[in-house]
């Protein structure tokens, strides 16, 4: 009866272990009573379960036995790429892999008994042996690692105790892989419904600025964050802020345009490469990692395959350059521990990122960083959505502006045209009756027609040019003198100066004056200016015009003494069609478009214009233009 007492002894331990384990009870707590069994049943004074973080690093989170190994050994981790060396150094039988003291000579390291007090015979286990069992998925998976040392009776393990210890060893590994389901199975099912609630959250948003604070606040919750911002990029400059939000709000420091353009840069590299950039600190040093979010993860074989595979959904970890100083500066002034940060954005094209922030070191998980990715992907359209919808909307006001344009343009024209029409067609009439009584027609008359038909010619000509200027139409620029050019006009309109008793000057200038431009368009400049302070100018007043030149510019200075203008005519003086509230100007034909004309062709040349007046007191129109980049001769 005593050896079926000893059996039922040996196996009630395991008989809780899978009773817990199928209860769903506590990992840890599942652990503990395993590496308790082992020094219990199977019969170590120290075993002890590391499991596989996230970032690849074996973490101890169970320890039975001597309390002076549980101390020194709890919460440390050693590397993937050091376990891997002591596994490959090891023999190995099935799961064990048993490591002799001195095979790796000074590189063992971790908590090693004093057993100098054992005299060293054959079989005896020494202070440095090592006896690792490893913890698997039925897929093969590792999950872990559990290690033990310093056996009962002071010898290595026989068959019988490693095959103990391998049937603990594949408990231990059940109990992590349904740990590990069940924690994914989870986190999945709370990550999708925070998910869907903040999707909803910022389906109604169509403001910039709200649009951007609700996902801030929507995915701080989802991610868990200490810290959050969303960020989408002004395209124009990407070292501009743009449009920022960070939940707790005024927690996110004022980065630089360095740091900011650099971040720009970098969600665009992400949405291109189609993953989610993370970093950590680790031993006081920034590395980051990037994770695809639309990829298996990749598998890692371990021990050429002989210790089973790894999962790596990141990139190997690679350390902040020191020199991105602002960089660096900026993460210490945010005072994370780990971040992830998301690129936002549609189809080919990136918006911008948000960032989540943790006050510790925690490994995102697969199931955040995919979460990540499809909160991205919504705000991307969302910010897509809202953009169109600007667009459409300074669409509508430019199209209602146009279509308003457009009634003013035909009222104009048609008010233009007909008033020197209806002059044409009646003195037409005077003269054909004369002719049909036979009475001699005055020259009065052919004047009349002759006047109004030039109207419609010079009308006809501005509505012409004018095309011409909006569809930059004009011949290639070239570089002209614009000295020349003003003589040129003074000289031309000198007959109608003199006709209506107007000094007409031209104030000398030492030397060319040479610009970049088209030479007919710039020509018209001068000729409009010139030949309106020549119109509103009365008998005996003055137009002088002058060339002055600086280190970049030059500019065209006319001149009159005429009868001045208004301030608030001044406001409306370039806009088509725009005729003087003064009865005086009224008085004077034009077509309103002889203004507008000019500061389209000079805004073409990448000048302005601006005007200087007041009723009674003249007017001094002044053109900028910059100089030609070619040395004056």
């Amino acid at each position: 009866m005593a050896p079926v007492r000893h059996e039922v002894d040996l196996f009630r331990p395991m008989y809780q272990i899978i009773r817990r384990i199928n209860l769903g009870v506590d990992v840890h707590t599942v652990l503990s009573v395993l590496t308790q069994g082992v020094v219990d049943v199977v019969g170590f004074q120290v075993a002890a379960i590391s499991w596989l973080t996230d970032a690849l690093d074996f973490e101890i989170v169970s320890v039975a036995g001597r309390d002076d190994a549980r101390e020194q050994l709890m919460g440390t981790r050693v590397s993937l790429a050091e376990m891997e060396a002591e596994l490959r150094a090891s023999d190995q039988s099935g799961c064990l892999f048993f490591l002799p003291a001195g095979r790796l000579g000074e590189a063992a390291g971790g908590w090693i008994p004093d057993v100098s007090d054992v005299a060293p015979q054959p079989g005896k286990w020494l202070g440095e042996d090592t006896l690792r069992c490893l913890l698997r998925s039925p897929e093969g998976e590792l999950l872990g690692v559990l290690s033990v040392d310093l056996p009962d009776d002071g010898l290595r393990p026989t068959a019988a105790r490693r095959e103990l210890l391998e049937m603990y060893a594949d408990l231990a590994g059940l109990a992590l892989n349904q740990a590990r389901r069940a924690t994914a199975l989870e986190e999945r099912v709370r990550l999708s419904g925070a998910v869907q609630a903040a999707l909803l959250s910022t389906d109604a948003d169509h403001d910039p600025a709200r649009l951007v604070a609700t996902s801030a606040s929507a995915f701080s919750s989802v991610l868990r964050a200490s810290t959050l911002w969303v960020r989408v990029i002004d395209p124009q400059n990407p070292g501009h802020p743009g449009e920022v939000a960070a939940v707790p709000a005024g927690t996110v420091p004022l980065a630089s345009p360095e740091v900011l353009a650099h971040a720009a840069a970098d969600a665009r590299a992400a949405w291109d490469a189609g993953v989610v950039a993370t970093a950590f600190l680790r031993d006081g040093r920034w590395a980051s990692s990037t994770s695809a979010w639309s990829e298996t993860p990749e598998r890692i074989r371990v021990v050429e395959g002989r210790a089973g595979w790894v999962r790596r959904s990141t990139s190997e970890p690679i350390p902040i350059s020191e020199d991105q100083a602002g960089l660096m500066q900026f993460l210490e002034a945010v005072g994370a521990s780990s971040l992830l940060m998301c690129p936002v954005g549609v189809g080919s094209d990136c918006f911008g990122y948000f960032v989540a922030c943790r006050d510790d070191e925690s490994v995102w998980s697969d199931e955040e960083i995919e979460a990540s990715a499809r909160l991205g992907r919504h705000l991307g359209q969302a910010v897509l959505s809202v953009r169109l919808l600007e667009r459409e909307r300074v669409l509508v006001q430019q199209l209602e502006a146009l279509d308003g344009y457009k009634n003013d343009l035909v009222s104009t024209v048609s008010h233009e045209l007909r008033t020197p029409l209806t002059s044409v067609v009646g003195h037409l009439e005077l003269i054909e009756d004369a002719v049909t009584a036979g009475v001699q027609v005055g020259d009065n008359a052919f004047e009349v027609v002759q006047r109004n038909l030039r109207r419609v010619l010079r009308l006809t000509d501005e509505l012409l040019t004018l095309k011409r200027i909006d569809a930059a139409a004009g011949t290639d620029p070239g570089i002209l003198d614009l000295r020349l050019v003003a003589r040129d006009v003074v000289a031309s309109l000198q007959p109608q100066a003199d006709a209506q008793r107007v000094s007409l000057r031209l104030a000398p200038h030492g030397g060319p004056v040479l610009i970049t431009g088209n030479g007919a368009e710039l020509e018209r400049v001068v000729l409009n200016l010139v030949d309106n302070a020549i119109k509103y100018t009365p008998a005996g007043g003055v137009v002088e015009v002058s060339i002055e030149r600086t280190a970049r510019f030059v500019r065209l200075v006319v001149a009159d003494s005429g009868i001045g203008i208004s301030p608030g005519d001044q406001e409306e003086l370039f806009a088509e069609f725009f005729r003087s509230t003064n009865p005086t100007a009224l008085a004077v034909t034009g077509t309103g478009l002889g203004l507008s004309i000019v500061r389209r062709i000079v805004q073409r040349h990448g000048g302005s214009i601006r005007v200087t007046s007041a009723p009674g007191e003249g007017s001094t129109f002044t053109v900028r233009l910059p100089l030609s980049h070619t040395r004056d001769a």
